[in-house]
Formats: structure tokens, sequence, C-alpha cells
């Protein structure tokens, strides 16, 4: 606080005893005083008073002397916004009339006015405690430093450089950019390039009992601090919600391990605050974020108290960056507030106790993924829509190993595409049975690509010719469409038909593969017949010298060592240590024993080699024993009448 009068009173006892009063009141707020009235000796008097002036948050002058400098120094406050507050004896000369009007008090012109001293205390501090709650407030006070700081800076830039210069337009082009994210809402709005951010966040810590809600959004590269050297960000923080990609609690535990190391790490140093989190899936469609489909990522900063939230979203400028934008607007504030209490709704706590595995049973049991419904022992078309909605993460549940699994089937069929084309030298047509949410697809077709380019390169026909891929569910057809992209009909043309009622029967195919649909195809309970009929449909639609492959889960083969029983304890025993709760195994086993039952390898081996089927390879996945890739071939022959390409 800046303080400055003069014993050119008519009452020097009357100014004495209001000065204490102003001191006092001062003191009690913790405010450090600058008082110039007690350090003219010093020399240089005029820079050090600038200086003072620039660094204070109040400025408290006493003008009933009429004092010559008095209009420079409120002329100055009111330049840098200072509040001013100016005291007068009663009876004392009135203030110029261009003076202007800055708030004043009178105090009385005798120091034993008691009664009226009184009312003087009264009414400064009736004028302070308004101007801490605004002006004199810590956010306000803040910001004037930091843009007295930045004037500074700026005018170091223009004394430094007497003449015209390419760093003062550098510089003018700086600062208008960081001028028009100010302007472009107004008051309400800042705008800011996002590398600004985490400035602009810890500086939150400024203000105490701030209730700051934040949802970190971990499934991008918007706020890469949360993977390496990460700023403490958790200070003004009450709750936070982290989005991760939920393939992380399937295929890549040790990223997800280091980000749980990371959250004890912070719960243990701030008792207070809360971690959740949640997927993008677990969150209510519905829902929407404030900045809809301007935003950029899900990221999200919410002060209810305040009506405060920010977000990400693409300059409107350049389009290419991206800013981090904080807006101060009740009625949207309320839809930030729904859509973060939706994004809670659906995650789980984080607990210092979690590790892995119980943070992932967590997350399945509140969602319910991996319970097998008996009402999906039905048609695959058939089933509700909780079946279609997760099913790449119930199956991940139920297959522990699913990813290697899936991985191996890609494989074989990678190595009878490159048999089959070194043999004939002609393109290779496929056809996918049971093609699901596209995932053995997807790993399929980057292979294609890699494989052909040197072939389109050259003007030579490529290693693959048509790719078709069915299945018999609408809902599964339309996952695998939306998540295949522009794939779909450039690389690999999907079909919703049943195999094999609505596969052309003129149609003749190199390799034929499919990954979890066997079992559904054929009914070990009629015995060898239903295996022979399925082989015979399948040496109808493939070329001579063509493939089969097939990865899915199969029964177990007399003297193995193991029964079947024993098998499905172990499978039970796996999805429970992946984090599957042991009524959720359990009920899987119970609902699927056509996979627990199906037909052993032994007994396709024969049957394969009844209809005129060569057994080429069979490899297992994991250490359940149930989980195989299983390769066949029909002898090379000349092609009939009836064997033409897939066209």
């Amino acid at each position: 606080m800046f303080l400055a009068w003069s014993q050119q009173v008519s009452e020097e006892s009357a100014l004495n005893k209001a000065l204490d009063i102003v001191r006092k009141q001062l003191a009690e707020r913790d405010y450090d005083v600058y008082d110039w009235s007690q350090q003219q000796h010093i020399r240089n008097i005029g820079a050090e008073i600038e200086n003072q002036l620039l660094q204070c948050d109040l400025m408290i002058l006493e003008g009933s002397s009429g004092r010559p400098n008095l209009a420079f120094e409120v002329g100055f406050a009111r330049r840098a916004d200072i509040p001013v507050i100016v005291l007068k004896q009663e009876d004392s000369e009135a203030l110029p009339e261009d003076f202007g009007a800055p708030k004043y008090l009178q105090y009385p012109n005798d120091a034993s006015w008691e009664a009226n001293f009184k009312r003087f205390e009264t009414d400064l501090r009736k004028l302070l405690d308004a101007l801490q709650s605004g002006a004199l407030s810590p956010g306000h006070r803040e910001l004037r430093r930091a843009r007295s700081e930045f004037h500074h800076g700026v005018q170091q830039v223009l004394d430094n450089y007497q003449g015209d210069h390419a760093h003062l337009h550098l510089m003018d082009g700086l600062v208008k950019a960081m001028a028009s994210g100010i302007r472009e809402g107004g008051q309400s709005i800042i705008a800011a390039h996002s590398d600004y951010y985490v400035r602009m966040f810890n500086a939150l810590q400024k203000r105490p009992n701030l209730q700051v809600k934040a949802i970190a959004d971990l499934t991008d590269d918007i706020e890469p601090f949360w993977k390496s050297s990460k700023p403490d960000l958790t200070t003004p923080v009450g709750e936070r919600v982290f989005l991760v990609d939920w393939k992380l609690f399937f295929e890549r535990e040790s990223e997800l391990s280091r980000y749980i190391d990371t959250w004890r790490k912070e719960l243990l140093r701030h008792k207070d605050y809360k971690i959740f989190v949640a997927t993008k899936d677990d969150i209510d469609p519905r829902a929407r974020h404030p900045f809809s489909t301007e935003t950029v990522g899900l990221n999200l900063l919410l002060i209810e108290d305040d009506a405060t939230f920010g977000g990400y979203r693409r300059s409107r400028d350049f389009k290419e960056q991206q800013m981090f934008v904080v807006e101060h607007d009740e009625h949207r504030c309320e839809n930030a507030r729904v859509f973060y209490n939706a994004v809670v709704e659906g995650a789980v706590q984080f607990d210092p106790a979690d590790d892995f595995v119980s943070l992932k049973r967590k997350w399945l049991s509140k969602h319910r993924i991996g319970q097998w419904d008996l009402a999906w022992n039905q048609q695959t078309e058939r089933r509700p829509p909780a079946y279609f909605d997760r099913y790449d993460q119930h199956v991940r549940c139920w297959i522990p190993p699913y990813n290697e699994f899936i991985s191996e089937c890609a494989a074989a069929v990678a190595r009878e595409i490159l048999h089959i084309r070194q043999g004939t030298g002609k393109p290779v047509d496929l056809l996918e049975v049971g093609h699901g949410t596209g995932s053995l697809t997807a790993l399929i077709l980057p292979w294609i690509k890699h494989l052909s380019e040197p072939s389109e390169a050259l003007g030579d026909l490529p290693p693959v010719g048509r790719y078709y891929a069915v299945d018999r569910a609408e809902q599964m057809h339309n996952i695998a469409r939306e998540y295949l992209g522009d794939d779909v009909n450039a690389r690999v043309h999907l079909l919703k038909q049943i195999a094999w009622q609505g596969v052309r029967e003129d149609l003749r195919y190199d390799v034929i593969f499919g990954s979890l649909v066997m079992h559904f195809m054929l009914d070990r309970a009629t015995g060898p017949v239903s295996a022979d009929s399925f082989f015979k449909e399948c040496i109808r639609r493939l070329q001579p010298g063509g493939s089969l492959v097939f990865s899915d889960s199969f029964g177990i083969d007399e003297g193995s060592g193991i029964d079947s029983g024993e098998a499905a304890g172990q499978w039970r025993d796996a999805m429970v240590a992946h984090g599957l709760s042991e009524d959720y195994a359990s009920g899987f086993i119970s609902g699927n024993a056509d996979m627990i039952g199906a037909f052993s390898c032994e007994e396709l081996r024969e049957s394969a080699i009844r209809t005129g089927l060569i057994p080429v390879g069979e490899r297992s996945v994991g250490a359940i024993p149930f989980f195989k890739v299983m390769t066949f071939r029909r002898p090379p022959q000349e092609a009939g009448p009836t064997d033409s390409p897939a066209t």
C-alpha cells in the first residue's frame, strides 16, 4: 500500500490520529505499507516513488493541503488502475474540479472529537472491506501485478532499440496475438495457446478454498505432461477424472500401471484429492462437452462457484493450432457441470491401494463387462444391444489371450496368402466368415496394403484380389463398417449375410478364414456328420489348392492328459486372474458349453481328411488348452467347370 501525506494541515494532531487509524486497519489486513512521507530523505526519490507506485495495490493520499504532486499521484494511479482513497480534514479546501472523483473520506479537524473519529474509522473499514472483495481481492491484485510485469518487459524492449528494428515488429506481433485472445470473448472468455495452460492452471493455487474439478483426457496427446515430466497440477483440484483408452485394461498393462503409480503418489501428497478413472465408452452418449463439435479431446476445467469452465478447441484463425479457452458464463457453465457429472457417473474412484487388477475389476463390475447374460444364448443377430455395444471388451474378458489369439490367426492367413500367391502367381481372393466387430480384419488389412505397395508401384497385379467379409448380425456389420472406415469397399467388402446361405454359389475363394465362428457353425451333439458337412461346404467354395484357417475354442483331445472339466477350471481361473469376478467367470463357462464341448482338433483333423482336405497346421495360443489356430488345404487339381474365381 502506498501512503502519502503532508503535515501542512491546520490540525496536525487530527491528521496523526487519522493516520494511526489507517495504519492500524491496514495492519489488521496484513498489508505492507510504504509511507512516502517518511522516505523523502532517499536519493533519487522520483525513481523510487515510481517503482513503489508500480508495485502497490492501493494508494491512500492525504489531500487536505492541496499538495502540488497530489494530482500526479492520482493520475498515475488512474493510469495503472490502482484504487485510490483520498483523506481530507473537515472544512479543508475542496479538490479541484478537474481532479476527478476518487473515493475520499473526511476525518475531524479536532483530535478530541471521538464520536466523529469513530464514524471515520467505521467508514474506512467499510470502504476497505468493499475494496478487499473487489479491486483488492487476490485475483485482481495478482493480475494487475502480472500486467505491470508485462508492461515493464515491453518497455525494456522499447528502451533497448532507439530506432526502428525487426525485433520491435516481432514483439508487436506477439503482443497483438495475445491481446486478440483476450479480446475474442470480451471480459468473459480467455483464449490462449495451449502451451500456456500449465502456467495458467498453476496460478489458481493463489486463490484459497477454490473448488476445482477437471477432466484429463489421456486418449490423445493434447496434454503431454501427464506422460512425462508432469508438473504439479493437483494442488488446486478437488477431484479429477482421467479418461483412458479402454484398451489399456487389456493390451497395454504397463502403460496403465505407470499412470496408477502416479495417481497413487498424488493421493498420498494431497489427502483431499479424489481421482476417478473412466473410458469414453463409459460416458452417456447423450452427454455433450460444452464446446460441442469444436472441442479437441474431452479435457475440461470446471470452477462451479465462479461459473467458469475451460477446455481445448481449434483456433478459429489457424485451424492447425489448439487453443485453451476459458469461459465465464452461468448458463454454459451449467452445461459443463452436467457433462462433468455424466463423466463421473460412468467412472470408478481410484484408491491408493488399487493395482492394475483391482482397478480393472472395479471397472468391469461397474459396467457389467464380461457378464454373460442368459439372453445371449440365442442366435447372435437376436442378442440385445448390451452384447454388441461392449463386445470388444467382453470378448477380451472371456478370452484373456484374445489379442494374441487373433494375431496368430492373422499370421496364419498371411502365410497361406503368400503360399498360394507363390504357387499361382495370381491375386489371392479371400472370404472371412463372421467378421464381427472387424478386429481380425483390421489386422489383415495393413499387411495387405504393405504387401501390395511394390506391386501397385510397378503396375503388377496385387497379391490379394477380392476380400469379402460376411456376418449375419446387422449390429456387428455396422460396428465393423465404422471401425474400418475408408478401407470398406476400397480394400474389403463387408456383406450382411449368413454363411453359407448368403454366399454366392458360383464364387470360389483361395483362403476362407474366421475367428470364434467355427463352434457356432458346428454341432458336436450330432456327431461327425456336422464336421463333415461343414468341411464339404468349405470345399465347394474353395479353389483347388486353397486354404482354410480358423481360430477358436476347440475341445480337449483324448490322451492329452487333461479332461474338459479341469481345462474349464483353468479357463475360469485365467479370467479371474485378469480381473473378471468369479461370478462372471463361472457364468460365462456355464453359459458357453458349446465352447467347452466343441469338436477337438483330433476329431476335426479326421473329418477334414475324410472330406479330402489336408491338415497342415495347428498352433496353441496361450496356456489355456482350448485356444488354437488350425489350417487346412485343399489339394491342387485341374479347375472344373464350376471353379471360377471370386469377382
